[in-house]
């Protein structure tokens, strides 16, 4: 009889995901602190009636669903869009020439229409370029647009901006739903001096965040799940059609 070998496991790694209906191939997600396995059971008791106390005669089981619960710190635009059904575009920058805003009132934001570079010279006038109004007197700059103060800018008043924009990169959110994806976890076994643990899974669908923090004190995270789910494009009865892991020797 062979002897058992104990295997202990403590994983790191990256996932991939591939968009099936892509030809990007697999784009790693980065770091995540966490790639767990859950297994949804379906279970049917039959109870004995025979016997004084009763107790279970016979059960079956029946695998409902997979999922896999990822824990995602990488938070770059295409992760952000990969979490909200959504897709990410890449803005250009340049120079942005007399802008057209109207101001609602005395004390609220005028947003830009792209991402203002702040460093560099913004100019706020009224229409065709005068009056010309003065920074810190009748209006404060902000991360992507001004502060109207209690100045010369009255309420309904039209405004030309010009300043330079930032090369940005937009999430465009709840765009682009229902997206099958094959997930590759290349991995390896801390426990086993390193040793690679492969996870594939063959087709999957990616559900939305729980959460994704605007603001936090910590370093934000985007917990999401994946379900695996069945891909009659494997053959083979020795083969899954959901997932295989091939962990070296």
């Amino acid at each position: 009889m062979a002897v058992i070998q104990n295997e202990f496991y403590k994983g790191k790694g990256t996932g991939y995901l591939r968009n099936k209906a892509g030809s990007l191939g697999f784009l790693p997600i980065g770091n995540a602190s966490a790639i767990d396995l859950a297994f949804a059971l379906a279970k049917q008791e039959m109870q004995d009636y025979e016997n004084q106390g009763g107790g279970t005669a016979d059960s079956i089981s029946s695998i409902e669903s997979v999922s896999a619960s990822i824990t995602l710190l990488n938070l770059n635009p295409e992760n952000i869009a990969r979490v909200t059904a959504g897709a990410s575009v890449a803005v250009a920058g340049g120079a942005v020439s007399a802008e057209v805003h109207t101001v609602a009132s005395q004390g609220s934001f005028v947003k830009f229409l792209q991402v203002p570079d702040t460093d560099a010279t913004i100019t706020v006038t009224g229409p065709s370029a005068t009056p010309s109004y003065v920074e810190g007197t009748d209006y404060e700059i902000r991360n992507g647009g001004i502060l109207i103060l209690e100045g010369d800018i009255a309420a309904a008043a039209g405004l030309e901006i010009t300043y330079t924009a930032l090369a940005s990169r937009t999430v465009e959110m709840l765009t682009e739903v229902g997206g099958e994806y094959e997930f590759y976890f290349d991995g390896l076994n801390e426990a086993r001096s390193g040793k690679p643990v492969l996870l594939t899974a063959h087709r999957v669908k990616i559900n939305p965040t729980t959460a994704l923090k605007m603001i936090s004190d910590d370093f934000a995270d985007a917990p999401f799940t994946i379900d695996l789910l069945r891909d009659n494009t494997i053959t083979g009865s020795e083969k899954s059609k959901y997932v295989k892991i091939e962990m070296a020797g």
